[in-house]
């Protein structure tokens, strides 16, 4: 399966040191996942997705002991108080969806000092990927995140947060 230059650049910018605990929203075929565990010594990538047939996709295409699955929306799943070093997502415009709430339900996740990456794969200069910058930029700072605009990878939009 080829690599997309926005699933290196997301799993680059999220700079693994190998013994964390990650989560992607919205995994989809499981691209990222495998770069992933290919940084991970220890702990484990749970693989979220809305669709089970993504799920199914993932489970037959990666058999590693490190990797978790679910196959439910962001909004709907309960991690029942677990926390992650690590969250992100690659062409998800969660202010689409998920509006001023977002930020908030991805904090709760983090562990403190836990970083956060969106990977965005609309070329930089349209519409869509301003908007995108622009209100993934506030919604993040308004909920406690040092947030940034990574430089460009070719086409690919990174913004990378954390959390103090």
């Amino acid at each position: 399966m080829a690599i997309a230059p926005r699933h290196t650049a997301a799993v680059s910018a999220l700079a693994l040191k190998g013994d964390e605990s990650v989560l992607e929203i919205g995994c989809g075929h499981g691209v990222a996942v495998r770069l992933v565990l290919e940084r991970l010594t220890t702990w484990t990538i749970t693989a979220l997705d809305r669709s089970e047939k993504m799920i199914d996709a993932v489970k037959a295409g990666v058999d590693d002991a490190r990797l978790r699955t679910r196959a439910e929306a962001l909004e709907d799943a309960d991690f029942g108080g677990e926390t992650f070093d690590a969250i992100f997502a690659v062409n998800l415009d969660f202010n689409l969806r998920l509006g001023t709430r977002w930020p908030q339900m991805l904090k709760a996740l983090l562990k403190p000092g836990g970083r956060l990456v969106l990977a965005f794969d609309p070329p930089p200069d349209t519409a869509k990927g301003h908007a995108f910058v622009g209100r993934s930029l506030d919604r993040l700072t308004a909920a406690g995140f040092t947030a940034e605009l990574l430089p460009a990878y070719g086409k690919v939009t990174i913004i990378r947060a954390e959390l103090g």
